[in-house]
């Protein structure tokens, strides 16, 4: 898949009994959900010890898949085959294991999973397969919708969120509350790290209502205020950007605080560590693009600015397993696709940039 279109790139293999499945998929990069199509695929098939096939229930989406699908992935993480399937989180059953995980899961287990390598096979099919070390038990509280909705974007809010030493007592403001990375980001901040103050920012309504329903103490109305105006001054430990703004986050940091990244241009630090054979193209786009903004701001806080790629982390599905299964961390789903062949009502809320929580798919 090079230049909007398949050329050059070979098909996905096939199954040792030929064996086929559907999945929503995409065979040139556009826009929105007119690129995406159900399809007749080879289904996925258990190749290494490690491995899990998934009989997915509900997939979920997330802002990359609509990067991804764009093109705007295709320099760093080029399509592997001709066609490709959307999606990165799942829940659903185990069908099949490797040897080695078969010595921790079973056939029949219930299971939520962010997928490491999707350009193989997505997470928006009848059937998927993971490495053991993305997996986690499905919380036994919540349905399978509710599980597909947490991987990718608790994940992401639990790891940005440590890497700005986020604990018991700290003070943190967190970007754009009523997204999936935010609503997360709110409550692991709140129950599972102990902070003890959580401002963030939403529309007046129902995405403020959403934000103070996860726990958030304050809520700034994005649409008549500026964050970096009404909060000046209120020295936050960390602050989370999932919106693209660290370069208006310098006035709400306290001296040696940290801003973290996951939205806009990433740094060329972040790229190095996901992709050390990143090329000379690649690292020069990086450098072009940059964003000195952020790194202004908190140099001139006497903070600091960083970027991160989200690192696939079955043990950290596992540990926010336990706070949702006390209700301590409750998923917001947006909207759910009733089947496969109605995904464009999810994809198109996603892509809309309107959804507050996740939108899902159901496959069975």
């Amino acid at each position: 898949m090079q230049d909007g279109t398949n050329m050059g790139k070979p098909s996905i293999p096939p199954h040792p009994k030929g064996e086929t499945m559907k999945a929503v998929c995409f065979t040139a990069f556009g826009k929105d959900s007119s690129a995406l199509s159900v399809k007749e695929i080879p289904k996925p098939f258990v190749e290494k010890p490690d491995e899990v096939l998934i009989k997915v229930h509900v997939s979920a989406l997330n802002p990359i898949d609509k990067v991804r699908v764009s093109g705007g992935l295709k320099l760093v993480l080029p399509e592997e085959y001709d066609t490709s399937v959307v999606g990165y989180d799942a829940a659903g059953v185990i069908e099949e294991v490797g040897e080695e995980a078969g010595k921790s899961y079973k056939i029949g287990d219930e299971v939520y999973v962010r997928i490491n390598k999707p350009l193989k096979y997505g997470s928006t099919a009848e059937y998927t397969v993971s490495s053991l070390s993305d997996i986690a038990k499905k919380p036994s509280n919540i349905s399978f919708s509710e599980a597909a909705s947490i991987p990718l974007a608790g994940l992401t809010a639990l790891q940005a969120l440590r890497k700005g030493d986020v604990k018991e007592g700290s003070k943190v403001f967190i970007a754009g509350g009523a997204g999936g990375v935010g609503s997360l980001a709110i409550q692991i901040a709140k129950k599972m790290l102990k902070a003890s103050y959580v401002c963030t920012t939403a529309s007046a309504g129902a995405g403020t209502e959403l934000c103070k329903k996860a726990g958030a103490d304050r809520v700034v109305d994005y649409r008549s205020e500026d964050f970096e105006k009404v909060l000046a001054g209120e020295d936050f430990d960390m602050a989370l950007d999932t919106t693209n703004e660290a370069g208006k986050m310098g006035t709400l940091l306290k001296k040696g605080g940290k801003i973290i990244s996951i939205a806009g241009s990433p740094s060329i630090e972040a790229m190095e560590d996901l992709y050390p054979n990143s090329g000379l193209m690649v690292k020069f786009f990086m450098f072009v693009t940059k964003n000195r903004a952020a790194l202004k701001a908190a140099k001139k806080a006497g903070g600091s600015w960083e970027y991160i790629f989200l690192k696939d982390n079955g043990n950290g599905l596992s540990e926010m397993a336990g706070f949702i299964e006390k209700g301590d961390i409750v998923p917001i789903v947006d909207t759910e696709s009733d089947s496969m062949d109605d995904f464009k009502k999810a994809v198109d809320k996603l892509w809309s940039g309107r959804s507050k929580g996740k939108c899902v798919i159901k496959i069975v």
